[in-house]
């Protein structure tokens, strides 16, 4: 492969149910580069699609809804697990040749690993919409002050990097991406009870980074005063530590017997 755009529009619209929009798959293909989106879009409708579509036929696009699907039966569950691995397994070993031969700068490998995360669980990174915990703009920024400043002074000779709006999983990358030395997640609120919303695909993103995760709790905020609370959590966010609460169902129609 030249590139991963045909296992990561196949992986997402595994992950998806076999339907994905033209611009799902845009946003997935730029990790959710928004400047971007316009040149995602004709990298998808050139390379994949006329690979996957008009030479293979192993999607169909419908240019009435603009959407990709799979012409497959994916209730076979152990299957859909199967073809998910080996198309996450070409892009991790596409990403590890790139490094070894150095063609990927460190924007490039981060870009791509959110391009693999958005494709496995893009949509389970998106929050409960909940109105009285809608993110505040200042509250956000606040917090990833607060917590950059904190991580200077824990690792002083690390690189501290904080992510493009929308990375999925975490907000600050300490070391770099081929030498991580951890993903911290960023919750901020001016509340003063230390409890916030959590997407499946970051919780899913903290047990996979176990041992390089944490989760920096700004709260308390006061915005005026610049007063703050901090906490900071290493490892997995599970229940053993934190008390887990559902607050929204995904709900999929199974087929008809």
């Amino acid at each position: 492969m030249q590139a991963v755009y045909q296992p990561v529009v196949i992986l997402h619209l595994l992950t998806h149910g076999g339907f994905a929009t033209r611009t799902d798959l845009a946003h997935t293909l730029g990790g959710y580069d928004e400047v971007g989106l316009e040149h995602w879009d004709r990298i998808l409708m050139k390379n994949p699609k006329l690979t996957l579509v008009d030479t293979h036929e192993i999607l169909n696009y419908d240019k009435a809804r603009q959407a990709f699907t799979l012409p497959f039966d994916l209730s076979d569950a152990e299957a859909v697990t199967k073809a998910q691995t080996i198309c996450e397994a070409a892009i991790l070993t596409w990403i590890q040749r790139r490094l070894t031969s150095g063609s990927l700068d460190e924007p490039d490998v981060l870009r791509h690993y959110r391009v693999l995360e958005l494709a496995k669980r893009g949509e389970q990174y998106q929050q409960p919409q909940i109105q009285e915990e809608a993110d505040d703009i200042a509250v956000e920024e606040f917090a990833m002050r607060v917590v950059v400043m904190h991580l200077q002074q824990q690792y002083p000779e690390a690189k501290i990097t904080q992510q493009p709006y929308n990375t999925p999983g975490f907000d600050v990358l300490v070391g770099t991406a081929t030498e991580p030395i951890a993903f911290v997640k960023v919750k901020g609120t001016p509340k003063l009870a230390l409890s916030f919303t959590l997407s499946e695909g970051e919780r899913q993103f903290s047990i996979d980074k176990n041992e390089q995760y944490s989760l920096a709790l700004v709260y308390a905020i006061n915005l005026h005063q610049e007063t703050y609370e901090f906490k900071i959590h290493h490892g997995a966010i599970k229940a053993d530590s934190f008390l887990l609460v559902p607050l929204q169902w995904q709900v999929k129609c199974l087929p008809e017997s």
